[in-house]
């Protein structure tokens, strides 16, 4: 989601194992905050890991929290 607006990736990519998947999910979520860090302001990134049958396999989920000091 960006902006509250979800962004599929329709062709996806195969990988080896879902360890391979899992640490190319995370350094993308990565990426994605290092390129664009107000993606956060709308509270959170979710990045979702989906087989080939199109189960999700697993989400990462970073979120924002602003606490008053």
């Amino acid at each position: 989601m960006t902006n509250g607006v979800r962004e599929l990736d329709l062709a996806g990519t195969e990988l080896l194992d879902e360890d391979v998947a899992r640490r190319e999910a995370v350094r993308f979520a990565g990426e994605l905050l290092k390129d664009d860090p107000a993606l956060l302001d709308h509270g959170q990134l979710l990045v979702s890991v989906h087989n080939e049958d199109r189960s999700v396999e697993f989400v990462i989920t970073v979120r924002l929290e602003v606490k008053a000091i």
